[in-house]
């Protein structure tokens, strides 16, 4: 009889006490209020279950031990037909510096494929989130000094093993088919990538260890990014938004084609953003069996 749920601590790099195993435990006690049977998993090894948790999601550049075990846990869970939980950072990050709130999916982190159990949410979530964390969505607007591309790290998950430097070389030629507006490159603060080749006429860098992301955005008539949460401050600012990734928590109102670069498409946001904050909870929520109840339905 395998375990309704093994929580995985060693999904984490390292198992200190903080605020990742917090958020695990608190799963797994959420989960045993909820009823079911629980393992905390320490070490690196697989332990099948109806569903296993992991905190982040496998990297297409697996090294470390504990990225090489999330991709195992994956994988097997996949071929017994039993279901993998990731626990993710959420989307509102620029606004929630201490990550108060974590962002759950199943079976995957892509928008597109992945199952968030939010599909028609209200807005009760959303206006949680709005109060805690002062939270606003700006009309859209059509005005702005620059184009500003939101330039991911490299070896995240969110790339797809995609260069973030050679991605940015090839949008900026691909961009100026349309629009001869200055661009500025926002790398990402936490890993900065050397976009310095980059650097010509009309194409700057942004310090974005100095400078935040909503300074950024206050001046840009459009944003650009593959996948990641940075474009979701985008569209809250009214920052029209292009993606290259369906898999983007972005995709519902975000421009693909640059074929409609100087007459972007604005979408209601309505619908999106009460279904992203529902993805979105804190520990204190996933410790009262919350989130495990919320998934449970499919859980088949």
């Amino acid at each position: 009889m395998i375990d309704d749920v093994v929580v995985y601590l060693s999904s984490l790099h390292k198992q200190e006490a903080g605020r990742k195993v917090d958020t695990l435990t608190a799963f797994a006690e959420g989960a045993k209020h909820a009823g079911a049977s629980v393992r905390i998993e320490t070490s690196y090894v697989y332990r099948p279950a109806k569903l296993a948790v992991i905190l982040g999601w496998p990297s297409p550049i697996q090294t470390t031990a504990n990225i090489k075990l999330r991709a195992s846990i994956v994988k097997e869970q996949k071929r017994s037909g039993n279901h993998t939980m990731a626990i993710d950072a959420n989307c509102f990050k620029f606004k929630d510096t201490d990550s108060k709130y974590l962002r759950y999916s199943l079976n995957g982190v892509f928008y597109d494929t992945s199952e968030y159990a939010n599909k028609n949410s209200t807005d009760q979530q959303w206006n949680q989130l709005k109060s805690d964390l002062d939270l606003e969505m700006t009309d859209w607007k059509n005005t702005g000094d620059y184009i500003l591309f939101l330039v991911q790290r490299d070896g995240g998950w969110g790339m797809k093993g995609i260069n973030p430097v050679e991605w940015a070389r090839n949008k900026i030629q691909e961009v100026r088919k349309y629009t001869d507006r200055p661009i500025v490159l926002r790398p990402h603060p936490g890993k900065v990538a050397d976009l310095s080749s980059l650097v010509r006429p009309g194409v700057s860098i942004s310090n974005s260890k100095a400078i935040s992301l909503l300074k950024d955005l206050k001046h840009a008539k459009s944003a650009l990014v593959f996948n990641s949460s940075s474009g979701v401050a985008s569209i809250l600012a009214g920052v029209p938004l292009w993606i290259d990734d369906g898999g983007s928590v972005c995709s519902p109102v975000a421009n693909r084609s640059l074929a409609n670069f100087n007459q972007p498409e604005m979408f209601d946001r309505t619908q999106w953003i009460n279904d992203l904050a529902a993805c979105h909870w804190t520990d204190e929520e996933s410790r009262r069996g919350l989130i495990y109840k919320k998934f449970l339905p499919y859980l088949t």
